[in-house]
């Protein structure tokens, strides 16, 4: 298997097979059961990502209008290979990053392309670069949308991770700090204050994005002491200033 996605409620898994020697072809599994119920073999690719109602499957730009499996072709990125794929919870919009380090996002039913990030990882964009697009060297490798639909994750081949605001189209902050290895996956936590990132060979990377969570943990780091203006400035970024806990 190189890659596999779920349904909704999990009653459905979706996954690419490829075998040694043959075409790689999706197939569709009934999870209750245990068994495989469809081959779409024109859909085939390295990265999948279901709908949240169920309706459409998109692969490497190409799409199967389900539970039919009808497959068309459709240009998701501007000529490079697609790195990730992401629905937003609400399944409004389509988040769709390529190997040039762009992201172009895509309303849920791809009737319409609703804009393009070109320089996903801004601190990192290499002067040897494309000017004119703006394109970083990092190929973009996972993403995800924040289950309120604000803010998207974005993971990078070389490590890097940086946040968006999808409403304006702007980077949140500066990247946020990793081990440095390729990131497999991004997720939020159900309140979209937390976003996780996972990598091969380091643990599972945590980091608090709210900033009342935030201001929260760091109040009991300092042990209730308060933040000085620097502190404040180093820890949250982000917010203006004002005192907190009890100081």
């Amino acid at each position: 298997m190189t890659t596999i996605a779920l349904g909704p409620d999990a009653r459905t898994l979706y996954a690419t097979r490829a075998p040694a020697d043959g075409r790689p072809s999706n197939e569709t599994w009934d999870t209750a059961h245990h068994r495989r119920t469809a081959v779409l073999a024109a859909l085939a690719g390295s990265h999948l990502a279901v709908r949240p109602d169920g309706g459409l499957l998109v692969g490497d730009n190409r799409t199967a209008a389900l539970p039919g499996g009808q497959v068309s072709g459709r240009d998701l990125v501007q000529g490079d290979e697609i790195g990730a794929l992401a629905f937003a919870a609400d399944g409004s919009r389509l988040a769709v990053g390529d190997q040039a380090g762009r992201v172009a996002l895509w309303d849920g039913k791809l009737r319409a392309r609703a804009g393009v990030l070109r320089n996903v990882f801004p601190e990192l964009a290499d002067s040897t670069s494309d000017a004119r697009f703006g394109d970083s060297s990092e190929a973009v490798r996972a993403l995800a949308v924040s289950p309120d639909g604000r803010t998207l994750a974005v993971g990078g081949e070389s490590g890097s991770l940086q946040l968006w605001d999808i409403a304006t189209r702007q980077p949140l902050g500066d990247p946020l700090t990793t081990p440095g290895e390729a990131i497999d996956t991004v997720a939020f936590s159900a309140d979209s204050g937390t976003v996780y990132a996972g990598s091969a060979h380091v643990p599972l990377q945590r980091y608090t994005v709210d900033t009342s969570q935030a201001v929260v943990r760091i109040c009991a780091r300092v042990r209730g002491a308060g933040l000085t203006k620097d502190q404040w400035r180093t820890y949250v970024p982000d917010a203006p200033y004002r005192r907190v806990c009890g100081g």
